[in-house]
């Protein structure tokens, strides 16, 4: 691949003693690159490797109208000069929205589908009609979550056990589950893998995908109320963590991981003297994308 300006490995900083006495660090996943860093690039890596040895025409990929996995895919895409197709859930287009504007002029192809044949994606008529229209496409899944994003995932442990630091415990949102799955299969420490949004099958989807004999747990207390729920708590939050820690938090998954992880430091969930490290997985282009929605002044996110 061709792209430059990767940071690789993705820095490990020290925040200092929490209040718990527990140590806190960050791995910070957002600075692997601007436009299509974090968890994103982990899952997209070996993806764009196989398309390019694969000879294939298109890369096709499927997302909500927010969604940070079609950022990524169209940024990097246009980086590596692969033409994408971005199968968009639900048929209503707005002109104005961030994400799909950025999406678009970065190259990619935009088709809306109704939610019902997005539910079915491949299996469904409409879109096998529209990949039979590309002469070799690659699919990709939603959030990038196939064996081949599971491996790039994997890599994120084998950074931090290269970094040093025997961590006690490892804290890191969750959506489809490739990156913790990812982070678990590599690693030996035990993970809390936070589920922000509130997916009755993650524990599931988990088990299916780790080696028996790995430590992790799903901790489910902390998804605001599901997916995209924010309220003015997580809000204050997040704007009180960029004044304090000099980084951003998104609201749909950092946000609410990264209050997990104090929280659960400040309910004792981790011993005095524990080192735990917080993996923030970036999806910073969701902070945009929900201050355009957002209809309250008080509950922007400060960037």
């Amino acid at each position: 691949m061709q792209l430059d300006g990767l940071r690789l490995p993705s820095p490990i900083e020290a925040l200092g003693l929490h209040p718990s006495g527990v140590e806190l660090y960050v791995k910070r996943e957002d600075l692997i690159h601007s436009a299509f860093g974090g968890n994103k690039w982990r899952k997209l890596k070996y993806n764009l490797l196989e398309f390019q040895s694969g000879g294939y025409s298109h890369l096709v990929t499927f997302g909500g109208p927010f969604s940070n996995h079609i950022a990524a895919v169209a940024q990097a895409c246009r980086v590596e000069k692969i033409p994408c197709v971005g199968l968009i859930r639900g048929t209503y287009v707005d002109e104005e929205n961030p994400t799909l504007i950025a999406a678009r002029q970065a190259g990619m192809q935009l088709i809306h589908i109704t939610k019902e044949v997005y539910k079915q994606k491949e299996g469904s008529a409409e879109v096998r009609q529209i990949l039979s229209e590309l002469s070799r496409p690659f699919v990709v899944p939603e959030g990038g979550g196939n064996a081949l994003g599971l491996k790039g995932c994997a890599e994120i442990s084998d950074e931090i056990d290269a970094h040093g630091i025997a961590f006690d415990a490892v804290v890191v949102p969750a959506g489809t589950g490739t990156t913790a799955a990812g982070i678990i299969a590599a690693s030996e420490t035990e993970t809390f893998v936070v589920n922000v949004l509130k997916n009755p099958s993650l524990v599931d989807v988990l088990t299916a995908q780790v080696p028996s004999d790995k430590q992790w747990q799903v901790v489910s207390d902390y998804h605001f109320g599901g997916f995209a729920k924010v309220n003015q708590v997580l809000v204050d939050f997040i704007n009180a963590c960029s004044v304090e820690y000099g980084f951003l938090l998104d609201p749909i998954y950092n946000g609410k991981g990264f209050y997990a992880a104090l929280d659960m430091m400040g309910r004792g969930r981790f011993p005095q003297g524990a080192k735990v490290l917080y993996i923030l997985t970036g999806g910073l282009q969701g902070i945009a994308a929900y201050n355009y929605r957002c209809k309250r002044d008080a509950m922007v996110i400060q960037v």
